[in-house]
């Protein structure tokens, strides 16, 4: 009967034992807080519903019926912002970002220690704020090099779109730029490009990539149509310039998320 005893009491120990571990893992199974991680903006250009090929051998066709090709597409971002569920805007680190399609590193944005969390949209601005527009030629992605820079205006040119069209003799040079409100030639325009449901979570060394596709295409449609038989040069601030920028702020949009870990 001793033994019996003394048997029942070390399962009952047992069984404790493997109470308390089970419910120590239950415990450290709850992750706490989301960390802080690296954000990748993704941008992709397109002409439709294929990729943009600088090289000038794919046509397309506009919404005038004017086939064009592509030989040149660079543009700056800037003041990237992102929202969560709550309409709380999270500023991302001041800087510029020059987007060259010749060079497909840098349509890729990094962004490190971004607050964890959820966030639903991504808003950045398209040109060069009016601060740096007066300051002079600059450094980095803001370098005349990049062959970005009215040297004639002191400005910068916000988005550049050259290529050939059977529509003009001298192809297509779109090289758009100007802030001046008093002069009505602000070409910066505000893009804000919505997850469609899909959340972004920040979390540490979990992947969170925003993939944005930027048709061309657009550029010549929405809002405006701009035939390039009407306008296939433009290289100043004024009216002509500001359809275009109405247009290209409309050019991005949505493709999808990353969120693996």
């Amino acid at each position: 009967m001793k033994k019996i005893n003394i048997l029942l009491a070390m399962l009952s120990v047992a069984a404790i034992t493997f109470t308390s571990c089970k419910d120590d893992k239950d415990d450290t199974s709850n992750s706490g807080p989301a960390q802080p991680g690296t954000v990748t903006l993704d941008l992709t250009n397109v002409a439709g519903t294929v990729n943009v090929d600088e090289t000038g051998a794919t046509s397309y066709t506009n919404s005038s019926g004017e086939s064009f090709t592509v030989t040149k597409l660079k543009y700056y971002i800037s003041n990237v912002r992102l929202l969560n569920a709550d309409s709380v805007v999270y500023s991302l680190p001041d800087g510029y970002f020059f987007v060259d399609e010749s060079n497909q590193a840098s349509t890729k944005l990094s962004f490190p220690n971004v607050p964890g969390g959820a966030y639903t949209s991504i808003k950045f601005t398209l040109g060069v704020d009016s601060a740096r527009n007066v300051s002079g030629a600059q450094t980095g992605a803001l370098d005349p090099a990049n062959g970005m820079f009215w040297t004639w205006s002191s400005g910068y040119i916000f988005y550049k779109l050259e290529g050939t069209s059977p529509a003009a003799t001298g192809g297509i040079t779109y090289h758009i730029g100007g802030f001046r409100d008093a002069n009505n030639t602000n070409a910066i325009r505000e893009v804000e490009v919505d997850f469609m449901g899909s959340s972004l979570q920040v979390d540490g060394s979990r992947e969170a990539e925003i993939h944005v596709l930027a048709d061309v295409l657009k550029v010549f449609s929405t809002p405006n149509t701009i035939s390039i038989a009407s306008i296939n040069f433009q290289m100043s601030p004024g009216g002509n310039a500001l359809l275009i920028a109405d247009n290209y702020a409309q050019m991005f949009s949505f493709d999808h998320l990353h969120n693996d870990h």
